[in-house]
């Protein structure tokens, strides 16, 4: 018992003394190179002083003014700095790995080059901050603001940024693979060349987004808004877009291969020489696109929607286009042998002799069809018959 209450004397004489020190501190003899580790240092103006590589690890600086403060290459690791004011701060290669800096206003920051693994900003105002080849990984970003924030090659690998304000934001080369950004407000923002392998981006808002050439295999795009978002050249293998708005989105060169789009909307899409081998686009909208040159052997199209498409130079082998509408659709040299076209609408198609042709070889149990299709189709089959005894 006297030694636990030994113990616990100390241990409270070292907080009142760490107390009177604080309150001692002399604000004007703050300078680069000092030592405030374990400090309480709340609630005190600190703005536009030189702290550079300080000493701060596990100092108490919650709700203090750091505000264009130079804390360049300082050490904050496991600091506390819950609603602490660092607007224009200076925290260069600076290390907080750990640190807490929830609801924190870190507006027009520096962190380049900065290590903050496991950090805490949930609901930080992170505007305009600069995190160029900053560690971020396995970071809490809920709900934090980043809107025209400045992420080149930043990495945010198994980051939870749920709900994330990241419009505009600059994300060029940064890796975001296993990281959470479902429901996030993403559009306008630039993710050419980013990685997010396995990352969710259900529901999020991604609306004329510039993804090129981004690799996005496996990703979690259930439901998303990606109108108008260029994904030219970017992977999408075994992406899940399900129910995922694409409308005039630029897919042109880009892997979809075994990518899930069921109830996709494509419509207006740019898909010129897309990969979509093995892909699912059962009841997806793709009204008035443009297929050329695509190989969809296999694909699964069932109750899709293709009005006014235009196919030119497509595989369509043994693929699924039951219960398809292809109303005002016009082909061109499109092979159709073995298609499954089953109650699909073929009302007012345009075709040509070579479509024809392998149109006799596909299953066309109860399709809806115009008169002069059925005359085309009948001729054709006779022909054929004659040209086989």
């Amino acid at each position: 018992m006297r030694i636990k209450l030994l113990v616990e004397t100390t241990l409270c004489v070292l907080m009142i003394l760490n107390c009177v020190l604080a309150e001692s501190l002399d604000l004007g003899r703050v300078e680069d190179c000092s030592n405030f580790s374990n400090m309480n240092l709340s609630n005190l103006n600190l703005s536009g002083k030189h702290m550079n590589q300080s000493n701060l690890q596990g100092s108490d600086l919650n709700r203090s003014d750091l505000s264009g403060t130079f804390l360049r290459s300082s050490w904050l690791i496991k600091s506390h700095l819950n609603g602490a004011k660092l607007v224009n701060a200076d925290l260069n290669g600076a290390i907080l790995a750990g640190a807490d800096l929830e609801e924190a206003n870190l507006t027009g920051a520096s962190l380049i080059r900065s290590q903050m693994s496991g950090i805490n900003l949930k609901e930080a105002n992170l505007r305009k901050v600069d995190f160029t080849e900053a560690d971020l990984s396995d970071s809490d970003l809920t709900d934090a603001d980043l809107m025209d924030a400045r992420l080149f090659r930043t990495d945010l690998s198994g980051a939870r940024l749920k709900g994330i304000y990241m419009t505009r934001a600059s994300l060029i080369g940064a890796h975001l693979s296993w990281s959470d950004l479902s429901e996030g407000y993403l559009s306008k923002g630039q993710f050419s060349r980013a990685e997010l392998y396995n990352t969710n981006l259900s529901g999020s808002d991604l609306s004329d987004a510039d993804f090129t050439r981004a690799y996005l295999m496996r990703t979690d795009l259930t439901g998303a808004n990606m109108n108008s978002a260029n994904m030219a050249y970017a992977d999408l293998t075994e992406a899940k877009l399900m129910d995922a708005s694409l409308n005039s989105a630029k897919l042109s060169y880009a892997d979809l291969t075994r990518a899930n789009l069921t109830g996709a909307d494509l419509s207006d899409a740019d898909l010129t020489v897309t990969r979509l081998e093995g892909a699912v686009l059962r009841n997806a909208k793709l009204n008035r696109v443009n297929l050329r040159e695509l190989d969809l052997r296999g694909v699964d199209l069932k109750g899709a929607s293709l009005k006014n498409c235009n196919l030119a130079g497509v595989f369509l082998t043994n693929a699924n286009l039951s219960d398809v509408d292809l109303r005002d659709a016009s082909f061109d040299r499109v092979e159709m042998t073995g298609v499954n076209l089953s109650g699909a609408n073929l009302e007012q198609i345009k075709y040509d002799q070579t479509t024809l042709y392998s149109l006799i070889k596909a299953n066309l149990d109860g399709a809806k069809m115009s008169e002069n299709l059925r005359i085309d189709l009948n001729r054709s089959l006779q022909a054929n018959d004659v040209a086989s005894m």
